[in-house]
């Protein structure tokens, strides 16, 4: 883990020039809500001005979790005109998980920076300050085994115990890079990922770290797992009671979506989901909609659950160990 910042400015050239890569002439959509904090969107404006290239700001509405992978029509439109997209919104990961913007990335016409749910210190501090050319190379090594695996297992010293096929054919390195038409990266970024087969997982995964709308919780959680689905989740903090109730009121919510190793050693271990999912040596299990892993169930929302000290099987490899990446 490293301390310190980085200056904003420096972290939008650092985007804009090497990770999306903005070639002159081209058009970059950054996409806020009312709760994105705007000097970041102005800040990467002006860098891409710089590059000869164009940037146009819209702001969608904020997105309550029955709507959170939804972009309005004018801007699904006004994407298909788009070389490049930055999704910036606060309330919801619509930028990145419109089934919308998924059609675009297949049809190799948009690249994507994903900085859904960040703020000015995910843009300066912690993760942003990692060396990108060797967590991506970092990132190839790791999805390099996983291509070659067809089962998952990942156990926790908390209880988590899951086991399922793995959708090898689509592993997705979000490593930092999307410098071509049909990428899609992060920033602050670093993981490896790709889903369990629809309707395979089994077993129960117990919660110790944040989640995605719900934050940390105040005593690990209990999720049961039977035939990819969630059958119940137990504890009874508030945290718990508002993912079973997501769980059970939005439709797909309860799919086990993504498995995730984090590889970033400069991402902060400090109760953020964006930041510690990043973070080396974490794991994150994802539920809800996994369109964008190469799926085919749809829903609302994609939470991801972060986990501490996992231990991760692909096949009879050790990928990570209690919190320790063996690469």
């Amino acid at each position: 883990m490293t301390s310190g910042s980085i200056d904003p400015i420096r972290s939008a050239r650092l985007i804009v020039r090497r990770l999306l890569a903005v070639k002159p002439g081209e058009q970059v959509a950054i996409v806020c809500d009312p709760q994105s904090e705007m000097e970041m969107a102005y800040i990467l404006a002006r860098v891409i001005e710089g590059e000869d290239a164009e940037y146009t700001i819209l702001i969608m509405p904020t997105r309550e979790q029955t709507r959170a992978n939804d972009l309005t029509s004018v801007i699904e439109k006004g994407l298909e005109g788009a070389d490049c997209l930055i999704g910036m919104t606060a309330s919801s990961g619509a930028p990145t998980y419109s089934s919308t913007v998924k059609q675009l990335y297949n049809a190799k016409k948009l690249r994507t920076i994903s900085m859904v749910f960040r703020n000015m210190n995910h843009f300066t501090c912690g993760g942003a300050l990692a060396d990108y050319d060797a967590l991506y190379a970092d990132g190839q090594k790791l999805a390099s085994l996983w291509r070659l695996s067809r089962i998952m297992n990942i156990t926790t010293p908390a209880g988590t115990d899951i086991r399922a096929p793995i959708a090898s054919d689509h592993v997705i390195v979000e490593c930092g890079f999307a410098t071509e038409p049909g990428e899609e990266a992060a920033f602050s970024d670093g993981e490896v990922s790709s889903r369990p087969l629809e309707t395979t997982a089994e077993g129960v995964i117990v919660v110790d770290g944040p989640i995605c709308y719900v934050g940390v919780p105040d005593s690990p959680i209990t999720v049961r797992v039977s035939q990819g689905k969630v059958t119940s989740v137990e504890g009874d903090s508030l945290q718990a009671e508002q993912l079973r109730h997501i769980v059970q009121t939005i439709e797909n919510a309860d799919n086990i979506a993504e498995f995730g190793v984090g590889l970033n050693p400069c991402s902060l271990r400090n109760g953020d989901f964006e930041e510690e999912k990043k973070a080396r040596g974490l794991v994150h299990i994802a539920i809800g909609d996994n369109v964008f892993y190469g799926g085919h169930t749809r829903s609302a929302v994609h939470m991801d659950m972060v986990l501490y000290r996992a231990t991760v099987h692909l096949d009879d490899h050790v990928i990570v160990e209690e919190g320790v990446v063996r690469l």
